[in-house]
This record gives C-alpha cells, structure tokens and sequence, in this order.
C-alpha cells in the first residue's frame, strides 16, 4: 500500500514538473499562432485584382482544408468543421470598402486543438503545426500566384 502512495506521489511530482514545461511550451506556441494569423491576410485596391485574390484565397482554402467548402460568396469562404480530430479546415473572410479596396483574412482550425474548457487538447501541438504552416504560407502563394 505504501508502495503504491509513493508511485502516485512520485508521478504526481514529475507531472507537476513537466506541466510547467508544459505550460511554458504552449505559451510560445501561441504566440507562434498570433504571428501566423498576424501574416495570414492581404490588401488590394482595384476590384478586379480583389476579385482575382478572392478566388485564389478559395483555391488555397480548398487546398488546405479536409472538408469542402461548404458556402462561398462576396465576404466569406467556409468550409465544413470535419469529424476528425486533428485534421485542419479553413475559411477566409473579405472586407470591402467603398472604394473596391478589399483586405483578404484566412484563418485555419483544428478540430481537436482545445478542449471545452479551452485549455490545449491532446493534438494541441499536431493542430498548431498544421495551422501556423496553413497560415504562413498564405501569403507566399497568393505572391507566387500574382
């Protein structure tokens, strides 16, 4: 029986140990995800060339996402939220102004990432990967295809 406390205790202690790794670990990855999503949209001016963006931004949506698209029109491309953990969906928003200017935002997801209580999931690390790269190449395929 005591043996047994001390295992507890012990994994107890290493658990304590690693979580504030843990903790530590998944603060610099969230700023890794602001970063990403801070890079993740672009501007344009003359209406057509908006247009020409927006229907690359649906390409690359389509692209990097496991589930369709399930609506798209003049502000917003979304695709479905997949039934599999840890797979990656995006959508992306357009805002307009009078002018025509336009300024294309993309967000990526995982489903799985958090748990209901918004603390990280156990793909937390797998999601992050895969939505920092879906989010920070945006731009570079959007200048590639221009």
């Amino acid at each position: 029986m005591n043996n047994r406390l001390f295992v507890v205790l012990a994994v107890a202690g290493l658990v304590a140990c690693t979580t504030q790794a843990c903790v530590a670990k998944v603060g610099d990855t969230e700023i890794q995800l602001e970063e990403a999503r801070a890079h993740a949209w672009v501007d344009c001016s003359a209406r057509t060339d908006c247009d020409r963006l927006w229907s690359l931004t649906k390409t690359y949506v389509a692209q990097r996402s496991i589930t369709p698209i399930r609506r798209a029109d003049e502000t917003a491309i979304e695709t479905a939220e997949p039934h599999t953990f840890g797979a990656v969906y995006a959508w992306a928003t357009r805002t307009t102004d009078d002018s025509g200017a336009s300024t294309i935002r993309l967000k990526a997801m995982c489903r799985g990432m958090y748990r209901a209580d918004g603390n990280p999931g156990w793909l937390y690390s797998t999601c992050a990967e895969q939505i920092r790269a879906v989010e920070m190449n945006f731009r570079p395929f959007i200048d590639a295809s221009s």
